[in-house]
């Protein structure tokens, strides 16, 4: 999909018709300066269309370096192109690679971007960006820096992020990726083990995800299987697992879940 200033509703209507949609050249779009819109000058559709589609690859990728940042434990460098699938409901469908010309494959690096894309929760892609085929294709690049100068809060930072993602996966994997979820949102955690890892006290809350609030439902019923599973868990086996003054290990995970989370082999 070719992304440059549209200037007439045909060209708009044409454009939609397109795919993929290439979130980089949004990005690029919305770092541009542009005119302030006033009463007597009120911003024509194809500007709202625009506006609508910045916004939309901010947050997508937003969503996505977020989760790259955390996701990468063993400190994978290089780039691949996302190819994202979604349809007119905001599922997500596909999460592929695609080859770069003249570029070898790195195995480990697709199968990382694979992984954080169906783990992740993207905001809605607003209707009027679909076409009439009702998905939408979205081709993202995901780039792992090289980690190079780290101060002590910046390093510090990005080993919490890890460990944070590292524990969610981890309670995903014990409890909510066994259960059947018709809904998006996201299950608190809150847990005291002791120094062996059985768990003497778990807390679950359910709340909505901001990207994705419409899409939460309040399941209480899944809250209590949750948590009965929750006291099943050996924490010990939990990335990052400590033990404190008192022999005990308090701690607090954030697992957000949606239906499609884990990818095909999930369902």
């Amino acid at each position: 999909m070719e992304l440059s200033p549209l200037s007439s509703p045909s060209r708009t209507a044409a454009a939609r018709r397109k795919l993929p949609l290439i979130i980089a050249s949004l990005l690029v779009l919305a770092g541009c300066q542009t005119q302030a819109v006033t009463p007597a000058q009120p911003p024509a559709a194809d500007d709202i269309q625009q506006q609508k589609m910045n916004s939309f690859a901010r947050q997508f990728s937003g969503v996505l370096v977020r989760n790259a940042f955390a996701a990468n434990s063993q400190g994978l460098v290089g780039s691949v192109d996302l190819k994202v699938k979604i349809n007119r409901q905001n599922q997500l469908l596909s999460c592929d690679i695609r080859p770069k010309a003249q570029l070898a494959p790195v195995p480990a690096l697709e199968s990382l971007a694979r992984q954080v894309c169906w783990d992740s929760l993207f905001p809605e892609m607003p209707a009027e960006l679909f076409g009439p085929e009702g998905e939408q294709e979205i081709i993202a690049p995901m780039v792992f820096p090289i980690l190079v100068d780290e101060s002590t809060p910046e390093r510090q930072r990005r080993l919490d992020a890890v460990e944070a993602y590292a524990q969610s996966r981890f309670f995903w994997a014990q409890t909510l990726g066994k259960q059947p979820v018709d809904s998006i949102g996201k299950a608190h955690v809150r847990f005291v083990a002791n120094a062996q890892g059985q768990v003497q006290e778990c807390l679950v809350n359910l709340d909505p995800v901001g990207e994705r609030r419409d899409a939460f439902k309040l399941d209480s019923d899944l809250q209590a299987r949750l948590t009965a599973q929750c006291k099943q868990i050996n924490l010990r086996q939990m990335p990052g697992f400590k033990v404190g003054d008192k022999g005990l290990a308090r701690g607090n995970v954030l697992v957000e879940y949606a239906p499609w989370k884990g990818g095909p082999q999930h369902n």
